[in-house]
């Protein structure tokens, strides 16, 4: 038969070099090769590739703008996206493209021959439209009818493991507005499995299909593993909402039943207004007297007051977190970034400064923090909070009252997470490594309310201590 032509579109020369070999030795195509966007949508229309491999970040133009200038002109074109970038809301775009295939970088060659092979299988049925014959490719137990578009991550390190358990969480918000009851022990088991099937220098591939109302996360590792006997309890909690096999775990995650609300308005009952004519003071009391109420949803109370049947002493946790552990102790050298950025926002308090801070310092504890499967409920909150400190740097900057307040806040959390980490980590003197979890959501949901102006309600206002 003859050769397929296969567009490979990458900024990276060594990107291209790479899927130009894993593309050579499948022996099925001819290539050609682009470094930008525009480059891209010059040689489709000359060429009339079958397939691409699309980057998204590229000079010139885009992968996102490129994908659709060719989806449009040549809908049965398949693009294979091949990307760095973890964002729900870009793979949202390309859902709506029509993208057929999402891969994260780094580039997995096995990964790519899997989809091309199912690509070439399609071509050589003679099938008009891919999407028909891969929409019977299916991965995941628990339901065939699903569209063909998958997103699909390598797990290497702890670095990717963050990364996937950050897309997760952001793709089903965006997706669902609020959090299932069951996804914090999703995520957990995710992670604890991660840990174990990364260990000695293996690897895993994790698969994500959709339908309009669950996901469905395919995890495949390199060889069968043995599950530990606390992975075991986790996974019976799930019934058949997870299947595992020798080398193959599956998962269903479903829509949650009730969606929340995050942020109410109240207005005050006894407001002074002087000298304001009858006709102005309702518009009045509406504009000047409105405050924001910031009521904890239920997967936050969840959290803040999640418990464990098994108590876990730092001693037993340390023993099992593996590798993990040199990036936590390698956190002591945050503290002193931790001061120096804090003294940065006292002395230049700018909106520049404090989104600074949180990427550069306050995210370093995020990204570490959530390679622990038993700590999602501090990586939501402090996720939460620098997320809130972004989207108000620029109010908080303009306030010296609110910047003397936050840097004062934030050297007691500061303080507290480097007295975590020792009690854990170093000394491991805890008999329960959850001492601090429900004290740390509550602080960082103080910290939002007093910098915000807010009010914070929980089911029990007298848990909400801050240390």
């Amino acid at each position: 038969m003859e050769k397929l032509r296969l567009l490979i579109a990458d900024d990276d020369e060594y990107d291209r070099l790479v899927l130009r070999e894993t593309c050579i030795n499948l022996n099925y195509f001819e290539l050609k090769d682009a470094a930008d966007g525009l480059e891209t949508v010059e040689i489709t229309e000359s060429w009339r590739p079958h397939i691409i491999l699309m980057d998204i970040m590229m000079p010139k133009m885009d992968g996102i703008e490129a994908s659709q200038i060719i989806k449009e002109r040549y809908p049965q074109i398949i693009i294979m996206i091949v990307t760095g970038v973890f964002d729900s809301s870009v793979e949202d775009k390309m859902r709506a493209i029509g993208i057929d295939v999402y891969v994260h970088k780094p580039i997995n060659k096995e990964l790519i021959r899997f989809e091309l092979q199912n690509v070439v299988l399609a071509f050589h049925l003679g099938l008009s439209n891919f999407k028909e014959k891969t929409k019977k490719i299916i991965l995941n137990p628990f339901n065939s009818d699903i569209p063909s578009y998958k997103t699909i991550f390598d797990i290497v390190n702890t670095d990717t493991m963050m990364e996937f358990g950050l897309w997760l969480f952001d793709r089903y918000k965006s997706k669902f507005t609020t959090l299932s009851s069951k996804f914090d022990k999703v995520i957990k088991l995710f992670y604890k499995l991660m840990i174990e099937g990364t260990r000695n220098g293996k690897t895993l591939t994790i698969i994500v299909e959709e339908s309009y109302e669950e996901f469905y996360i395919t995890i495949k590792f390199d060889k069968a593993i043995t599950l530990e006997q606390k992975t075991l309890d986790m996974l019976s909690e799930f019934g058949t909402d997870v299947i595992i096999l020798e080398n193959i775990f599956c998962a269903r995650l479903s829509k949650p039943k009730e969606e929340e609300e995050i942020v109410v308005q109240e207005i005050p009952t006894q407001v002074q207004i002087k000298n304001a004519p009858v006709e102005d003071m309702q518009s009045q009391h509406k504009t000047q007297s409105v405050k924001e109420v910031r009521v904890m949803k239920e997967n936050e109370k969840e959290l803040m007051h999640q418990s464990f049947i098994h108590k876990t002493s730092a001693s037993d946790y340390v023993a099992e977190v593996g590798d993990i552990l040199d990036d936590i102790l390698e956190l002591s050298s945050i503290d002193d970034e931790w001061r120096e950025g804090l003294n940065l926002i006292e002395v230049e308090p700018s909106e520049k400064n404090l989104i600074h801070f949180v990427d550069a310092v306050l995210y370093v504890y995020v990204r570490v923090i959530n390679s622990l499967f038993e700590f999602t409920a501090l990586a939501y909150a402090l996720t939460s909070l620098g997320s809130f400190i972004k989207d108000n740097a620029k109010i908080v900057s303009e306030d010296k009252s609110k910047i003397k307040t936050m840097i004062m806040l934030f050297e007691h959390l500061g303080e507290d997470l480097t007295s975590w980490r020792e009690h854990i980590f170093v000394l491991q003197d805890t008999e329960d490594i959850h001492y601090l979890d429900s004290s740390f959501f509550s602080s960082c949901m103080q910290i939002e309310g007093i910098i915000g102006d807010k009010e914070v309600r929980g089911d029990d206002e007298d848990s909400m201590e801050f240390f």
